[in-house]
């Protein structure tokens, strides 16, 4: 099992390096001239920042990538150092070989990015399975986060039950099949999933026309490695002590709706705004509403 896991890796590793040359040279850094990329042992990230003022990091949500983000970096850039980010093997953040999607590897290195293209301090704004590295790092690495806004984030057990709705027959579960599949099928399954997420529908089409351009330019969502490596059911997260602010859209079908409650089990105590209308991705889909309520969040301290 351990050589099959290993060969499926490869599908979403193989040519790490090349990738890394390609993208740092080509289309995926000429998109806005806000585009930077930094490396470190395991990763090229692709990333942009626009404003001043308290750093807030965003997470792209794959198969968004940093092209989806206008829009949100106009909302927030006037009050926040905006950073978004392609997460390893996702978009355009390609990575050596050796990666292995091991969640504490995985944070680890993206901790790195943090600590010198964020700094100390920053806000992190991680969504879906990435608010877990979130809450891991704001747990092991608490000099780097000062604040937590999570987004359909939940605990470890709801991402169990997210990845059994998703994949229903084990098939993205399933080492190396899964990558293969995920492959061959991804520019085909990505409308499908953005029609199940998000609930602004007059926004499908741009949503789509961005991810198809993103995956004709080499576009990388290693879900299937994601799915069975770093989304690991015996992580024990431990509770973090930063205040922590969760944004729920409840139009995003691709979510049980009991998982709405365990973003309330993450810490102590959990703020909570949720948005009938709006789906998986709220940032993107009303970024001025909840930078409104951000704004608003972060006055109460």
């Amino acid at each position: 099992m351990k050589t099959i896991r290993e060969l499926g890796t490869k599908l979403d590793t193989w040519g790490g390096r090349r990738k890394m040359a390609t993208f740092k040279a080509g289309w995926a850094a000429s998109t806005s001239p806000e585009i930077g990329f930094y490396s470190t042992p395991l990763t090229q990230y692709r990333y942009r920042l626009r404003g001043s003022g308290p750093t807030l990091v965003f997470s792209a949500d794959p198969p968004m990538t940093l092209e989806n983000y206008d829009a949100l970096l106009d909302a927030f850039s006037p009050h926040f150092r905006v950073i978004i980010f392609e997460l390893p093997a996702m978009g355009f953040s390609a990575v050596d070989p050796a990666y292995r999607f091991d969640f504490y590897e995985t944070n680890d290195d993206v901790a790195c990015f943090l600590k010198d293209v964020a700094g100390e301090g920053a806000i992190l704004a991680f969504s879906c399975v990435a608010s877990l590295c979130a809450i891991d790092l704001a747990c092991r690495r608490p000099e780097l986060v000062s604040r937590l806004v999570l987004l359909q984030a939940g605990d470890v057990a709801a991402f169990e039950t997210w990845k059994a709705g998703r994949d229903p027959k084990g098939i993205l579960a399933r080492p190396f099949l899964g990558q293969w599949v995920m492959k061959q099928l991804a520019p085909k399954r990505m409308p499908d999933w953005y029609r199940l997420s998000i609930g602004r529908k007059d926004m499908l089409d741009e949503f789509v026309a961005c991810a198809c351009r993103s995956f004709e330019h080499g576009a990388m969502w290693s879900l299937a490695s994601a799915y069975q490596l770093y989304m690991d059911p015996s992580i024990q997260l431990d509770k973090p002590g930063q205040p922590l602010l969760a944004f729920w859209g409840e139009a995003d079908r691709s979510h049980p709706k009991q998982n709405v409650e365990r973003a309330r089990r993450l810490a102590d105590h959990v703020d909570y705004i949720s948005y009938p209308d709006l789906g998986h991705t709220p940032e993107l889909e009303d970024p001025a509403r909840v930078c409104r309520d951000l704004l608003a969040w972060l006055k109460q301290d």
